[in-house]
Order: structure tokens, then C-alpha cells, then sequence
């Protein structure tokens, strides 16, 4: 057992320990950074990808990364210039994602890329769409597969996120702001057969309060086959507006009464995370998995921001079951305080023994949002 010294000087030691170098992943305009870690793609199988997305003048694109290091390196391999996004109509929000088994003819190992395009049109055009790529050659070529939806007013979607579900379908998760006579904004779910014909569409997370706002959701499935699935919930709290919550599933569909709005995400000391939360799963620190969920702000019990604040992952050993402790960020962003780009979405891949993880975040260079890349220790600066 460590005694009360031992860990005074652990967390000093903790704190004062250099953050380790953060290097440019995209030199230029970006947002939303993703990264995956090829699983069921043969040869490729240990390749890091990323996702940005970015401007080419008025033309919308993706650009895609790769790292055969371990996340020590990356060279772009592909740019993604969706013609749906074309004369600044706008791109936004994208995720990345492997297919762990076959849906319809794209078998194990394609890579798929969802976007949010569109909502930068004109009010009398604008019908926002969540669009689907694949790419069948490890992310170095991509098509257009479908759209996943199509907003039927001037109200915009957002945020789309992938994720297979125990029965095989291919489930994509988005923020819906088009039901504004009862919702401002409610997240919901479409599911897919082939991954072109999406049907099904439901509520996954939604309040009866018009003004509450729950969003920025995504979902990973968990080594014993469970989902779990995080979240922001704004305007339902103004001490911790936009609070990161989580649910779980056990069939990567059916998340539970969607006016339920879940369990927020709080250390043993009251400590929340805010905005923009992402989540991974490593083999560490815990002794049998952690849930790890890296959000834009640490904000204390009473609203102020922490100490941590843009430099912390919140990590839990029991599937969120009761406090999360803190875990040092690879990237320390400085003056986070609920704005575009500084910390904005970032996104974590734990390495397969779950001692290190890679972290993507944005933050300014001058006037300029860049994604960044950095890797550090999963090593907990204290369970309080």
C-alpha cells in the first residue's frame, strides 16, 4: 500500500512531468481529428489512420493520414473532396470508422468516412446531408456510398458516427436539429443493411425540455460484445452546462428509454467534463479495461475550470460504474473556455497494451486551428 507521502510526491512528480511533444498532424486549416488502429484488415492490421476535415478554397474535403510507426509519423494518403460540400456549402463533423464484419458488399476491413455537408447553404437550399464514404485499399481511395440522411427542412444535422451492432447492421448515430417544433436538438439513430438503404429512424437521446440540447454523439463496442456510448447534454444545468453522459447497450442498438438522459460523467470529487466528449476503451490502466473519455473542459463542482482543464482524460475500470479518476492528456491546450478549435472534439487511441495513448487535438497556431498528435502515458495523476 502506498502511503499518504508516497502519493504526495507520485502526484507532484505527475504534474511536473514535461507533456510529451505535440506535432502537426494537418499544417493548414482543420477540424474534427480521428484515429483509428486497423484491426480486420489483413496485412494493414496495426496502421493508424486519421481523419481531418478542411477547405481546399470553397471546395470541402477530408483528408486522410497514415502512421505504419505507431503513431510516431503519418503521411497524408488521401483527400476526400466531396462535391456535396462544394462553393462553400460547408463540411464538418466527420468520423472514421473499420468495419468489423461484412454489411452488404463491403466486406470486414472497409474503412468509412461520415461527414456533415451542407449546412453552410443558403437558408431556401440548405437541406444538410450526413454523408457515407468507403474505401476498400486501407483509406487510400474512397467512394461515395450514400447518404445516410438528408435534413427534409432548412434545419441542420450533425455529428454523424458509425458503429456496428450485434445483429450486423451498420448504426449511424447524429445530432437533429429539423424537429424544431419540439426539440432544438435531439440525437437519433438510422440503421443499414448494405450500407446504402438507411431506415428505422429513432430517438437515441431527447428531452421534453424544447431548450435542452443533447449532442456530439459517439459509441464503441466494448471487448465483451456491450456498447458504450457518450455524449454531450447542453442547457439542462447551468452550473455544468454541457456536461459529457454516458449509456450502455448490449446489442449496440437499443440504448434504453431515450428521455432518460443517462449518467454524467463526474470524478468522486465532483469534477465534470465539458463539451465535445469522445471515448476509447484500453487494456489499461485497469486491470481489466478502462473506459476512457477525453472531452474539450474540466470543469470543479461548482462550475469553475479545474486545474485540468484541457489537459485531462477521465478514465473509469468498471464500465462507468461509479467516479472516473483523471489521467494527464498527451496535449495540454492552454485557455480552453468553450470556444471553436482550442481542444475542440479530440479524439484517444490507447495503444493494445493500454500503457500509452495517441491523442488528435485541435489548437490555434496564430489565427490558424491545426490538428495536432502526440502520444503519452496511461498513468492515472490520481483516483479522487
Amino acid at each position: 500500500m502506498l502511503t499518504t507521502g508516497v502519493v504526495a510526491v507520485l502526484i507532484a512528480t505527475l504534474v511536473s512531468a514535461p507533456a510529451p511533444e505535440r506535432r502537426v498532424l494537418y499544417d493548414a486549416e482543420s477540424s474534427y481529428p480521428r484515429v483509428i488502429r486497423l484491426e480486420h484488415s489483413g496485412p494493414a492490421n496495426g496502421t493508424i489512420l486519421t481523419s481531418i476535415t478542411t477547405n481546399f478554397d470553397t471546395q470541402g474535403a477530408g483528408v486522410i493520414s497514415a502512421s505504419t510507426d505507431g503513431g510516431e509519423t503519418f503521411r497524408q494518403i488521401a483527400a476526400i473532396e466531396d462535391p456535396a460540400s462544394a462553393h462553400s456549402a460547408g463540411i464538418c463533423c466527420s468520423s472514421l470508422y473499420e468495419l468489423p464484419s461484412a454489411v452488404g458488399a463491403m466486406p470486414a476491413g472497409t474503412v468509412l468516412w461520415a461527414v456533415t455537408v451542407g449546412y453552410q447553404a443558403t437558408e431556401g437550399q440548405r437541406r444538410t446531408r450526413q454523408r457515407l464514404w468507403a474505401s476498400s485499399d486501407v483509406g487510400q481511395t474512397w467512394r461515395h456510398v450514400s447518404d445516410i440522411a438528408v435534413s427534409p427542412n432548412q434545419y441542420n444535422t450533425w455529428e454523424p458516427s458509425l458503429s456496428v451492432a450485434a445483429d450486423g447492421t451498420l448504426v449511424a448515430f447524429y445530432s437533429d436539429e429539423t424537429d424544431k417544433t419540439h426539440h432544438d436538438q435531439k440525437l437519433v439513430q438510422v440503421r443499414s443493411a448494405d450500407g446504402i438503404t438507411w431506415t428505422d429512424y429513432q430517438e437515441t437521446v431527447v428531452n421534453t425540455d424544447w431548450y435542452v440540447r443533447p449532442g456530439m454523439i459517439n459509441t464503441i463496442r466494448l471487448p465483451d460484445g456491450s456498447y458504450f456510448m457518450t455524449y454531450e447534454v447542453c442547457n439542462n444545468d447551468p452550473v455544468h452546462p454541457c456536461s459529457a453522459y454516458f449509456r450502455r447497450s448490449s446489442d449496440g442498438w437499443d440504448f434504453g428509454d431515450p428521455y432518460d438522459l443517462g449518467t454524467v460523467i463526474r470524478t468522486a470529487a465532483g469534477k465534470y467534463g465539458r463539451h465535445t466528449p469522445t471515448v476509447a476503451w484500453g487494456a489499461g490502466p485497469g486491470s481489466s479495461g478502462t473506459v476512457l473519455v477525453i472531452t474539450q473542459m474540466l470543469v470543479e463542482q461548482d462550475g469553475r475550470l479545474a486545474p485540468g482543464n484541457g489537459k485531462t482524460i477521465l478514465a473509469n475500470d468498471h464500465v462507468g460504474a461509479g467516479p472516473w479518476y483523471e489521467i494527464p492528456a498527451p496535449i495540454p491546450v492552454e485557455g480552453v473556455n468553450n470556444e471553436e478549435c482550442r481542444n475542440y472534439s479530440p479524439y484517444l487511441l490507447p495503444s493494445p497494451d493500454g500503457t500509452a495513448v495517441l491523442e488528435v487535438t485541435t489548437d490555434y497556431d496564430g489565427p490558424i486551428c491545426k490538428t495536432y498528435y502526440a502520444t503519452g502515458p496511461l498513468t492515472p495523476l490520481a483516483r479522487r
